[in-house]
């Protein structure tokens, strides 16, 4: 009886300091806002608003950054290199790359270098 009492106490003493993938909400810096006018479905001036955003990332081990986005938009890597997954799906990225997230899907990153810089461009109505 006592082994297995021991048994169970270093299995949880165990589970307890194996770290857990945790997500962590990313800030971003904004670089740019304004109004702009786009053409709508039935040939009408439509007003919208433009955004772009840096995402300063750095690595950590077992994090992932969520980019709290929503809606459509583009994503565009600077600098490092990263995976990014998409609605299960994911994708890495060297600098250069453009992709997009489409409208009611979610985006996170995990840094596969030191550090990444990524750049988000938002139109939204």
């Amino acid at each position: 009886m006592a082994i297995r009492k021991r048994i169970a106490e270093m299995a949880i003493s165990i589970l307890i300091s194996i770290p857990l993938a945790a997500t962590v909400n990313t800030l971003s810096t904004q670089l740019f806002q304004g109004k702009a006018t786009t053409v709508g479905k039935k040939g009408k001036q439509v007003p919208v608003t433009i955004s772009i955003q840096s995402w300063g990332l750095s690595r950590q081990e077992h994090v992932i950054h969520d980019i709290p986005l929503r809606g459509f938009y583009v994503a565009h890597l600077l600098t490092g290199h990263i995976a990014e997954t998409i609605q299960g799906q994911t994708t890495e990225h060297l600098p250069g790359d453009y992709w997009t997230v489409k409208d009611g899907a979610t985006m996170q990153v995990n840094v596969l270098g030191q550090s990444a810089v990524l750049e988000t461009i938002v139109t939204s109505k």
